[in-house]
């Protein structure tokens, strides 16, 4: 069971920091860069963020799941446990959205060198990445905190 408690916190810190570093790090250091630079940049970025997001979704379906099912199931968990699953869930099917719809038109914009176009999408990849990262933070502050009675 360590080790999936292990592997489930490491998929989680790559999903949640990676969002951290793109939202409020890359992002605005970037913004300093002219638009024709900056959004392949961005592009790039995400398109090597996004390959270890899946990478993790499946971490973190297969050890979350087995270790609900070793505890008993779903019935047997803990509430915070079920808010976890819930809004991770809600998580995925974010990114599931921001990988095959805005991501989708950034690199479609970009390979035909329409810029606008691409940083109309580029804004929606930063909206739903901050939602993503607040409902991420919220998890974590959730699986640190379920066990001790914060939820």
């Amino acid at each position: 069971m360590a080790y999936l408690v292990a592997l489930h916190a490491l998929a989680a810190v790559i999903w949640v920091g990676g969002l951290f570093f793109l939202v409020g790090i890359l992002r605005p250091a970037a913004s300093a860069v002219p638009l024709a630079e900056r959004l392949p940049l961005l592009s790039n970025a995400m398109g090597r963020f996004f390959l270890w997001v899946w990478i993790a979704v499946i971490v973190l379906l297969v050890t979350g799941n087995t270790m609900i099912f070793a505890l008993g199931g779903m019935g047997a968990v803990p509430l915070y446990i079920h808010l976890m699953q819930g809004l991770g869930w809600i998580m995925f099917l974010l990114f599931g959205h921001m990988f095959f719809a805005p991501w989708r038109r950034v690199r479609v914009a970009l390979a035909a060198g329409a810029l606008a176009d691409a940083s109309r999408a580029m804004n929606q990849l930063r909206f739903f990445a901050t939602v993503n990262l607040v409902i991420g933070l919220v998890i974590v502050v959730i699986a640190t905190g379920g066990r001790y009675g914060l939820v």
